[in-house]
């Protein structure tokens, strides 16, 4: 249009001073301009940055973040991103002052030094070079193996250490790392070098133990203990305690101890072969126990251990306790000493904790193969059915029952002095202690005089004792009842949640009284929206406060504090009862046991409403409540606090956030301001690509004029003019997940509504209120009137809609459409068909029957099927199956530990039977749901493929037209 004449100048032109020439130039200018501007508006409206629907392959875009750390000066914070389906991961490493990432290709497990000094993690080999070497038939030794990052936060250098099985830092001291080497590589003989090729050596393995090295991280140093089998380091002293194989004369087997200040090993015991377990130090490393015996059979059917212990001071470990030990129990077979059970050492050392127990029945080595008798004895006189007992097998193995042993105090003596042994209980299986061990009493506790009772109880009555752990002493609190007990911090008192009497009750040691802490409180501390027929619950467990001065408990919304030294009444610390927000409290130390009374903590908050998150503050000297961070968020209610500065870190997520983590400094006492958030982590830049659609809150009236809740997902982009294909998917009660970030995925068992939705669907999920008796027509009454009051709206093609659902989501789906010709298309998974044969079957997976599940939990009958047949016939899609018109697809796997894969059988061959459109998933060896990625991968692939082909028109794919046959 028109030319313009560069010059060297500084200058872009230089018209002509003709003043009708510059005049012209100056238009011809303009218009150029202009012209320019318009075309550029033109190509951006025909070329726009289109948002395209989210495909089935681009869920393997997406990645996740996973083992967030914080240093304790709270100014690094290490991550992973990992894939969403498979690939390789990758450490990324923040830093607060600068908002910078390091990142670290192929690493996984980062783990800071206690000091903030280094960052260590483990770098695994590419993912696709080993899969190309397995599928060359590479043996397994010879594929490339993890090495070991070491990084400098101050220096930035970075240290690899090659052919690393795992690793470990000390928890609360900083300057060492100990790490055990892969086997070396066998070096295979050539001809050259047979002749002369010495006698094997011994081989690095599971059984002999591998080469254990101490690394001091500041200089590099490096020391190593060979044939490692165990280690532990000492949680607060700089101490490392290690069992070895042994190498030859020079270094026997045995358990040595590392001082790490004077970078020596310590021989704690050496024998000339034998094992060594249950490696333990009190918590400065200047006490270590440990059991050992001579038998190094591999499957040796009763070893015969002896627990050895050692004193700070001391030339070696000298055993305490052994198979002929006088406080062992006969009854009537001598008891041993158990290797399952864990050795701990009180907080203050004066307690060491081990196991003991009966010896185990061994089958008869005499008999050959076929002279072995293969039955199975189910006996109505046996308090477990016969698939629980098999089930139990192994952990009724490892049972142990615990022992005291008293020492002395820790000056250094030879041989170190023990008092004497308690046996707490030969009786009681089950065992709740504080953490430190120092206070004089534990729990023990016994279901097994009713353990009859749980094939149709479930949860079942249990018997409850407070045991004094020096003289074994026992007092009975709570006989044959359904209860949740816990063991205050000082070990003085004893709450428990009655379920019969929906109660909290008290036991104080100090004058053994009983009380009963929720008597006559003008809120009820059950859970008040329990709809199975079934006592319902408490709201959560106690939160103690120092010296056992008092317990706080949850109702619904808020905390009271119970005063358990004085006669204070109850008080109610939190106002969440008047604006429906629940308040609950938030552990930022995870060691801490007991809460000050005069402590400012942090509570999460939940509001019922909008199911808006976020946090506030609770100063309970003051009694003030201050909120400090909230939103149309969900967020995360296990929060990392740095140990040694007042930062947190975070997440926050909402239907269109990912739950990136964030970064903030936590405000002072007295105030609560609203703190700027540093984002750490942006793990799905992607997502601004795709259409995803919108979530929100639908209401609606029930038959019975109930106002119900229910998610809406709407796709991007939403004209209320048209009208879109809808999706059904639901459980029990989903709208309090509103604000749940839902990033595309392989599920196992359920629709992802953001694919969903950004391929064109409407997404809803209603929640079911339930009445006991009638689960099935509760969730057609709540299904269908939802649906109904969508249609209404007018956005939604009735003729287009389809329902999906998994387990009891997949009964109750199989029960709608009996009722309903509603729908367009059904996927049922894992679905119970009929109630009358599944009532007495076998949840293989725990060995348990099924009849609790309808007589006391979600499948709420509320009774058995001779007291109600009608309630389970009405309930059982089964009978009704004449009635179906929609369209089925069933997943049910083959070892489906909850569901009994017949019950689908049932209904695909019914419906079969009938002639109706069936088809049934059965993904081999798998559980209640595909477990496997690319199983996961290939059921989302066909549930797509079923719903496009009813839902969207979609050509029928072939496994649905033709079927898929065996493979050979």
């Amino acid at each position: 249009m028109f030319s313009l004449r560069l010059r060297k100048s500084a200058a872009f032109f230089r018209p002509n001073h003709d003043h009708l020439t510059r005049m012209k130039y100056t238009l011809l200018f303009g218009l150029a301009l202009l012209s320019g501007w318009l075309m550029a508006q033109r190509a951006t409206q025909l070329s726009p940055v289109q948002k395209r629907p989210l495909l089935h392959d681009d869920v393997r875009r997406w990645r996740k973040v996973e083992q967030p750390q914080l240093t304790a000066d709270g100014q690094w914070v290490a991550y992973v991103l990992a894939p969403t389906t498979e690939g390789d991961s990758t450490v990324c490493l923040w830093n607060a002052s600068n908002e910078q990432t390091v990142t670290f290709a192929r690493a996984t497990e980062p783990r800071f030094s206690a000091d903030s000094r280094y960052l260590i993690f483990r770098i695994k080999p590419p993912l696709d070079t080993l899969k190309e070497m397995r599928r060359r038939k590479v043996k397994a030794e010879d594929l490339p193996r993890d090495s070991l990052g070491v990084y400098s936060l101050r220096s930035g250098a970075l240290h690899k250490i090659p052919d690393v099985q795992r690793f470990a830092l000390p928890e609360k001291w900083s300057g060492w790392l100990a790490y055990q080497a892969a086997p070396m590589r066998e070096v295979k003989a050539t001809n050259d070098t047979a002749a002369t090729t010495p006698k094997a050596k011994k081989e690095d393995g599971k059984e002999n133990g591998s080469r254990l090295i101490l690394r001091q991280l500041d200089t590099g140093w490096e020391d190593t203990l060979p044939y490692v089998v165990e280690y532990r380091f000492a949680r607060n002293g700089s101490a490392l305690l290690a069992a070895s194989t042994g190498k030859d004369t020079t270094l026997r087997p045995g358990v040595y101890r590392f001082d790490a200040a004077q970078r020596q090993w310590q021989p704690l015991l050496q024998q000339a072969q034998g094992k060594f377990v249950g490696l333990a130090m009190d918590e400065q490393g200047r006490k270590a126990a440990f059991l050992a015996t001579k038998d190094t059979a591999a499957k040796a059917s009763a070893r015969h251990w002896t627990l050895y212990y050692w004193l700070e001071g001391t030339p070696h470990a000298r055993p305490i306790a052994d198979s002929s030990s006088a406080f062992l129990p006969e009854t009537p077979e001598r008891w041993s000493i158990s290797e399952h059970e864990r050795l701990q050492f009180s907080e203050d050392g004066t307690l060491l904790y081990f196991g003991i127990a009966p010896p185990f029945p061994q089958p008869d080595t005499a008999l050959l193969p076929e002279e072995v008798v293969q039955v199975e004895v189910w006996a109505w006189t046996q308090p477990r059915i016969y698939p629980e007992m098999v089930k139990r097998l192994e952990s009724d193995r490892k049972r142990s029952y615990p022992v005291v042993c008293h020492l002395e105090s820790p000056a250094a003596m030879w041989p170190p002095p023990v008092r004497g042994f308690t046996v707490l209980s030969t009786e009681l299986p089950e065992w709740q202690s504080q953490p430190q061990r120092n206070a004089r009493r534990v729990l023990g506790i016994t279901e097994e005089p009713y353990a009859y009772m749980k094939q149709w109880e479930g949860d079942t009555p249990r018997d409850v004792y407070v045991v004094d752990v020096q003289d074994g002493n026992r007092q009975l609190l709570v006989q044959g009842k359904r209860c949740r007990p816990y063991l205050s911090p000082e070990a003085g008192v004893v709450v428990w949640w009655s379920f019969p009497d929906t109660a909290w009750f008290c036991w104080k040691a100090e004058d053994g009284s009983f009380a009963q802490l929720t008597y006559n409180q003008p809120v009820p501390f059950f859970q008040e929206k329990t709809d199975v027929p079934d006592y319902p619950g408490p709201y959560g467990g106690p939160l103690w406060l120092t010296d056992d001065r008092g317990v706080l408990l949850y109702d619904r919304y808020d905390l009271w504090l119970f005063d358990l030294v004085g006669t204070a009444a109850p008080r109610r610390l939190t106002r969440g009862r008047e604006t429906r927000t629940v308040y609950r409290y938030v552990r930022l130390d995870p060691e801490e046991r007991a809460i000050s009374s005069e402590a400012r903590v942090l509570l999460h908050t939940f509001h019922e409403d909008t199911r808006d998150e976020g946090y506030a503050w609770l100063d309970l000297k003051t009694g003030a409540v201050a909120p400090w961070l909230g939103g149309a968020f969900r967020y995360t209610r296990t929060p990392l606090k740095a140990r040694e500065a007042e930062v947190l870190v975070f997440t926050k997520e909402n239907y269109q956030t990912f739950p990136d983590l964030l970064w903030v400094n936590l405000p002072p006492r007295g105030s609560a301001p609203r703190p700027a958030e540093k984002r750490v982590s942006t793990a799905n830049p992607q997502q601004k690509e795709y259409c995803w659609g919108s979530i929100e809150l639908f209401r609606w009236l029930s038959p019975t004029g109930d106002t119900l809740d229910g998610l809406l997902v709407k796709p991007e982009p939403f004209d209320p003019g048209k009208q879109y294909p809808l999706l059904v998917n639901f459980y029990e009660r989903l709208s309090d997940e509103l604000h749940q970030h839902r990033a595309p995925d392989y599920h196992r068992s359920q629709i992802n509504y953001t694919a969903y939705a950004s391929r064109g669907y409407v997404v809803f999920a209603p929640d079911i209120p339930y009445r006991v008796g009638y689960p099935g027509q509760s969730a057609y009454d709540a299904v269908v009137s939802g649906v109904t009051a969508l249609v209404q709206r007018g956005f939604v093609d009735a003729r287009r809609m389809g329902l999906q659902g998994h387990s009891w989501g997949g009964y109750q789906t199989a029960y709608i459409i009996t009722r309903t010709h509603l729908f367009a298309c059904a996927e049922a998974g894992a679905p119970v068909a009929n109630m009358t044969s599944a009532y007495g079957g076998i949840r293989w997976e725990s060995g348990l029957v099924r009849q609790f599940q309808y007589e006391r939990q979600q499948s709420r009958i509320g009774g058995t099927l001779w007291e109600y047949p009608l309630r389970y016939w009405e309930n059982s899609p089964l009978f009704y199956l004449d009635r179906v018109q929609t369209p089925l697809l069933i997943l049910h796997n083959d070892k489906d530990g909850a569901v009994p894969w017949l019950q689908g059988i049932e209904l695909y061959t019914g419906l079969r039977r009938l002639n109706r459109p069936v088809w049934m998933l059965n993904y081999n060896n798998e559980p209640h749901w595909p477990v496997k990625l690319q199983n996961r991968s290939d059921f989302q692939r066909r549930m797509q493929e079923f719903f496009d082909h009813y839902l969207l028109g979609a050509p029928m794919p072939s496994w649905m037209e033709k079927g898929v046959p065996p493979k050979p």
